[in-house]
């Protein structure tokens, strides 16, 4: 049987989690309805970029996926090294 203080931790974690879970889905329709209203400023967007760098839209379009990749990748290790400082 769970202990009152660990059933009210898992009971908060539970509540975070959902709140976290809730306000992430919040966001994604904000974005997907701005991206759905400024489609054609964003298509405008690459295609003047990919003729400044001499590239074709779908190879910028790679190099952006790449960069946003790499990113998210530079920003989980800065977390997870944030994290264990913060226990030590």
């Amino acid at each position: 049987m769970l202990s009152l203080p660990s059933f009210d931790n898992q009971r908060l974690i539970f509540h975070a989690a959902r709140q976290t879970l809730r306000k992430a889905e919040m966001a994604r329709v904000a974005v997907r309805e701005w991206l759905n209203q400024h489609d054609c400023e964003l298509e405008e967007w690459k295609r003047k970029t990919a003729s400044e760098l001499g590239i074709s839209i779908s190879r910028l379009e790679q190099k952006l996926l790449a960069s946003a990749q790499h990113q998210a990748i530079t920003n989980k290790g800065d977390d997870d090294a944030n994290s264990e400082d913060n226990s030590v």
